[in-house]
């Protein structure tokens, strides 16, 4: 009896941690989808930029970017095989926004100039990493 009941304890255990850590994306949510060209400065390998974006760059984007959850990417296959991608999740349309009110515009809205304006010393380290980095296509998907 008590194997039974410690194998159920586990089991109930296992699912409530993989619950808390499973991410899913909710409607109403907007997915932005952008392939990147990158050139990184000669002494600057592509597994250095990634551990430096993903463990500090991309917390950082999280703190001061409210609403949005950011993902980068690598292309394995197809048209896209070895580029550099960024996965965007607005919590809302509402979100996208209030950073991003008109497609394509040129003028940062107010949410965006206090977000860079916070992120001006991590923008600084990725400059030790990056020379430069252009979006070449996007797409914002929302979830139906």
């Amino acid at each position: 009896m008590k194997t039974k009941a410690f194998f159920l304890l586990c089991l109930f255990l296992a699912f409530s941690v993989s619950q808390l850590s499973a991410q899913t994306l909710k409607k109403g949510a907007v997915v932005a989808v952008g392939v990147y060209e990158m050139t990184l400065n000669p002494d600057v390998s592509m597994n250095q930029f990634i551990d430096f974006y993903n463990n500090k760059y991309v917390p950082e984007l999280d703190k001061n970017w409210p609403g949005i959850k950011t993902y980068l990417m690598i292309g394995d296959r197809g048209e896209n095989k070895n580029k550099l991608g960024m996965i965007l999740i607005f919590e809302s349309v509402a979100v996208r926004d209030k950073y991003y009110p008109v497609e394509d515009e040129e003028t940062l809205s107010d949410a965006v100039k206090a977000a860079n304006e916070k992120m001006k010393v991590m923008d600084a380290e990725m400059s030790k990493y990056v020379i430069s980095g252009t979006r070449t296509t996007y797409t914002d998907w929302i979830i139906k």
